[in-house]
């Protein structure tokens, strides 16, 4: 069991604000390593964008696109 690592993004939970709805989409990720005959898991939780829901519509805001402008 070499490096095996697990990654999915999926929604988080969402948090309304009055008319605003704000939902993180994360991102799991789960490695498995073995290390001097130890079995080794680390697994990170981690946003990769956010929807922001209104009456004047849906936005996607993808955060990997403001950090590398940035």
């Amino acid at each position: 069991m070499a490096g095996q690592e697990m990654s999915e993004p999926r929604p988080g939970t969402p948090v309304t604000v009055g008319d605003l709805e704000i939902e993180p989409i994360e991102r799991s990720v789960v490695r498995v390593e073995n290390v001097c005959g130890v079995i080794v898991v680390v697994a990170v939780k981690e946003p990769v964008a956010v929807i922001i829901r209104s009456p004047e519509g849906t936005w996607r805001v993808d955060l990997a696109s403001l950090e590398s402008s940035g």
